[in-house]
């Protein structure tokens, strides 16, 4: 019986998860923040690391590219 139960709880959880990625999509595209970090790339690192299940705890988030300036 503790057999069918917890196959049955493996196969409900296991149908919650989703490989989608038209959010990842969205999140790269998000605004800039003004936070100075580079979000979009964090979005995508943190999307492909929760679809493998590594968590990933950012120590030196990366830095948003500067905008570039017209004049030299």
């Amino acid at each position: 019986m503790k057999r069918v139960i917890a196959i049955s709880l493996m196969c409900i959880l296991s149908s919650c998860a989703t490989t989608d990625s038209k959010d990842s999509s969205k999140m790269s595209q998000a605004t800039p923040s003004k936070s100075g970090f580079d979000d979009g790339y964090m979005a995508k690192v943190e999307s492909q690391a929760t679809q493998r299940g590594v968590v990933v705890r950012w120590v030196h988030p990366p830095k948003a590219p500067k905008a570039k300036k017209d004049g030299k």
